[in-house]
């Protein structure tokens, strides 16, 4: 049993529950034209924060920034949104075989987590953390990985989804957006307004795609175009 499951409350013993909540930022070969690219893009920030369920409070804030060569450039833009730059990156960042180290590290908090969090990390953070470790060596603990972006069933009023959107619909503003830290606390701040048995429920089950395939009626004919409309709605009020 690891830590996570070893850890009690005070007088009445009773068993926590934490969630690790993980933000990356990255540098990307070509990102939006072409999605992630494992192999080439490299992590150049990491930030977690370990998160008490019941009391709805962080415990323990991991960060670093990352200097791991070789990587693309960071450019203007990226600098820009950040705040990372390569100067920056260059005397802060970690390199060579500190990383692995601090990798090392890393997994000793992983390891007492019950649950793992990360907004878009199903297509984003899991696989680009999967390809960092297999380059040292090393390979992430098996945990259940919630999926802020989609494992939590946000009121349909809540149209918009990016974090900073999310953070606006809950009542409050990042002060450091895309700064990995702050990014992980303002996902787990949001992710308290829910309850984490559907999340993990959720972040278990199976995705499924379905699709509504109907063909135009006869437009002429009232009793088709009603049923077509009937199933259009029905679509539509589904998304």
């Amino acid at each position: 049993m690891d830590n996570a499951g070893k850890r009690k409350g005070s007088a009445l013993s009773v068993e926590k529950t934490y969630l690790l909540g993980i933000d990356l930022e990255g540098v990307h070969v070509n990102l939006l034209d072409e999605g992630i690219n494992p192999g080439a893009d490299r992590i150049i920030e990491i930030g977690a924060v370990l998160w008490d369920v019941e009391k709805k409070a962080p415990l323990n804030l991991f960060s670093c920034l990352i200097d791991e060569n070789p990587r693309p450039v960071i450019g203007h833009e990226l600098a820009e949104l950040t705040g990372i730059d390569e100067e920056m990156l260059g005397e802060w960042g970690i390199k060579g075989e500190r990383i692995g180290e601090k990798l090392k590290e890393f997994n000793s908090l992983l390891s007492e987590a019950h649950y793992l969090m990360a907004h878009n990390g199903t297509n984003y953070d899991v696989p680009m953390l999967k390809a960092l470790y297999s380059r040292w060596g090393l390979s992430l603990p098996e945990k259940t990985w919630i999926d802020s972006s989609r494992d939590i069933e946000y009121p349909s009023k809540i149209r918009h989804i990016g974090l900073s959107s999310l953070e606006y619909a809950h009542g409050f503003i990042n002060p450091f957006p895309h700064r990995a830290v702050t990014d992980a606390l303002s996902m787990l701040k949001i992710a308290s307004a829910y309850p984490l048995e559907r999340m993990v429920q959720l972040a278990q089950s199976p995705r499924v795609l379905v699709v509504a395939k109907f063909s135009a009626p006869d437009w002429k004919n009232r009793e088709e175009v009603a049923k077509f409309n009937t199933i259009k709605n029905k679509v539509s009020r589904a998304k």
